[in-house]
């Protein structure tokens, strides 16, 4: 499993990295691989496709974290072929799921009473990509493992993020305007700028 490679403009990885750096120092995040691990996740989720990027066995797109278990059970049916890779990928992506959501979403996750769901699937997803991870990429095993144990502290370093570090007079440039897209695309938080604008997340998240 080769690390996550970033599909996103890099002036759009350096536009979260100005907001994300600030606040996880604030919050006492010294993690830095850690903190660029977040960055690219943001960077990477602004595309609904890699957000929605697990697909089944006909091609269609998964939405949901119970889906992607699902998914993830069905790699041992017999008329699958295992992939230790596929395995990996599907865990780490629940894992950066609920924490994009249980964080720049958290409002909504725990209206819906699904905070507790997302910290522990996060955290065990992770846990257990780390674990497989271990077998053959040793470096990308302790990233993963860090992102599991922080996974709630992390969730909320995004909330605060998200509350401190996504406002107006916060940030600016090509991607000033800030716009967190919940279902239906209602409008769930929005940060003027001087920029063309930036969507980030197609719906709010399903179970």
């Amino acid at each position: 499993m080769p690390p996550e490679k970033s599909v996103s403009p890099p002036d759009l990885r350096a536009f979260f990295a100005r907001l994300v750096l600030p606040g996880f120092a604030e919050l006492g995040i010294a993690d830095r691989a850690v903190s660029d691990y977040v960055i690219d996740l943001l960077a990477r989720f602004a595309r609904t496709d890699q957000l929605y990027r697990i697909r089944d066995a006909r091609g269609q797109q998964i939405e949901t974290i119970a889906e992607m278990l699902v998914e993830l059970a069905r790699q041992h049916e017999p008329e699958r072929r295992w992939s230790f890779d596929r395995a990996v990928e599907i865990r780490r992506h629940v894992g950066d799921y609920a924490l994009f959501y249980s964080g720049l979403f958290r409002a909504w996750v725990e209206w819906q009473g699904l905070g507790d769901y997302y910290c522990e699937q996060g955290r065990a997803a992770y846990a257990a990509a780390a674990e497989m991870a271990q077998l053959s990429y040793g470096e990308e095993a302790r990233l993963l493992r860090a992102l599991g144990e922080g996974f709630e502290h992390l969730a909320g370093a995004l909330d605060y993020v998200r509350k401190v570090h996504m406002r107006p007079e916060s940030h600016g440039g090509e991607y000033g305007d800030v716009h967190l897209a919940g279902r239906g695309g209602q409008r769930v938080q929005s940060a003027g700028g001087g920029g063309a604008g930036l969507r980030v997340g197609g719906a709010a998240p399903p179970l």
